[in-house]
């Protein structure tokens, strides 16, 4: 098993040097190319900025834009009948004393760490469909890499169970028997190519490119991502390090900031005045002062309660939904370890020299049966069995490197998450 650092590699190369995508790709540079074309990295991303406009509206110093007012009036007298204009002008500016500016702020600021533990969260599900795909390939071109050595020493011994039919040396069962073993890996040799395309176009279209066409290219490396401790090491690792629960708690921190926000918003905001007239006497008048909104109890006037009340359930709403997310991610761990534990008995039932063994024994077939040592149906029972042992330990490897795969996304140790 690689090394504990193998996950480290993961983490995603900084914006001012990408990552080269080209070539062949080893395990880590997959990921990180991936996470560098994934769309739904790059929404996730956008919110971010998006709540970065909204911060910058949050820090406006003023609460409302100043207002003007001009009113003009024909004053006509009674009795004398003169005409003459008056002319008011006035001049008024809303000004926050409680300091909600700085509460607002407070709570862009809680929203902007949420919508950026929402992006590690996609990242780190970004970075496991892309490993899973990553094993489903590198197995299905092992198979295919087998199933290409072993087609050519089953197809002589088809051909020696043909030639001695004709001359009557082996019955026709026996030769009919033969062929079946070269139909089973020709089939077996399209669903791997079925696979290996398949495993290709994922991960192109991870990458960005056409899925109908990948060029995609891989470094093959069949062994699983380490991840080392036992059962409630990795657990608390997992509440530690997993997005979706500083999601959960960011936002609960934005709700309690949006109360004392709404209390602050409950002082009526003062607005300073200043105004100039000419009356009918021609007189000019100058003069300045402030006016003070009246608040009025609920349901008169706007008290904020109803939000208040509304923004407190929500926080006992994210107290229930931490809880929750608490007990799925330790199910998540308890399962991916057991899986990983299970994989790993299950391969170490395969000794390495028996199996590869059976692969030289496949390929001996031919020539034990032209020797005379070895009876075609014999022969071909005999390929069976190994053919299966071999695609067992294929499967039990492919099986072993995406549970850890799951084991590494349940204990958030894919990136971006994988830093404590």
């Amino acid at each position: 098993m690689p090394a504990l650092a193998l996950l480290t590699l993961l983490l995603v190369a900084p914006a001012e040097a990408p990552t080269s995508c080209a070539g062949t790709l080893s395990r880590e540079r997959l990921v990180a190319c991936a996470l560098q074309a994934s769309p739904a990295i790059e929404a996730e991303a956008i919110g971010v900025d998006a709540l970065a406009g909204r911060r910058r509206a949050a820090r406006t110093i003023l609460p409302s834009n100043p207002t003007v007012g001009v009113t003009v009036a024909s004053r006509a007298g009674i009795l004398s009948g003169q005409r003459d204009l008056n002319v008011y002008g006035n001049l008024s500016q809303e000004i926050e004393i409680a300091g909600q500016r700085r509460k607002r702020s407070a709570v862009v600021d809680a929203e902007i760490d949420a919508q950026s533990r929402r992006v590690d969260a996609i990242r780190r599900e970004v970075a496991a469909q892309v490993l899973v795909a990553y094993y489903e390939l590198v197995a299905a071109r092992e198979a295919q890499a087998m199933l290409a050595r072993i087609a050519a020493a089953t197809q002589a011994l088809v051909d020696l169970a043909a030639e001695g039919e004709r001359t009557g040396l082996a019955s026709g069962l026996a030769a009919d028997v033969a062929a079946t073993s070269i139909v089973r890996i020709q089939r077996e040799t399209v669903e791997a190519d079925r696979r290996v395309e398949g495993a290709r176009s994922t991960l192109a279209a991870l990458l960005g490119q056409d899925p109908a066409a990948p060029t995609i290219d891989v470094r093959l490396d069949l062994t699983p991502l380490a991840v080392e401790g036992d059962l409630p090491a990795l657990t608390e690792l997992a509440l530690g390090r997993r997005a979706e629960l500083e999601v959960a708690r960011a936002e609960q921190e934005a709700r309690r900031r949006q109360i004392e926000l709404f209390r602050r918003a409950r002082v009526p905001n003062p607005s300073l005045v200043a105004y100039a007239q000419r009356d009918g006497f021609a007189e000019r008048v100058f003069g300045g002062g402030f006016s003070l909104p009246i608040p009025l109890p609920s349901p008169l006037g706007r008290t904020y309660a109803g939000e208040i009340a509304e923004a407190r359930a929500r926080i006992r709403q994210a107290d229930a939904e931490l809880e929750r997310l608490r007990r799925a991610i330790q199910v998540e761990v308890a399962t991916a370890y057991q899986a990983v534990r299970a994989r790993e008995r299950e391969l170490a039932l395969f000794d390495a020299d028996r199996i590869r063994r059976a692969e030289q024994h496949v390929e001996a077939l031919a020539q034990e049966m032209a020797a005379g040592r070895l009876p075609i149906r014999e022969a071909v029972l005999l390929q069976q069995t190994f053919l299966d042992l071999l695609a067992a330990h294929l499967e039990a490897r492919r099986a072993l490197g995406v549970a850890s795969v799951e084991l590494a996304r349940a204990t958030g140790a894919l990136p971006p998450g994988g830093t404590p």
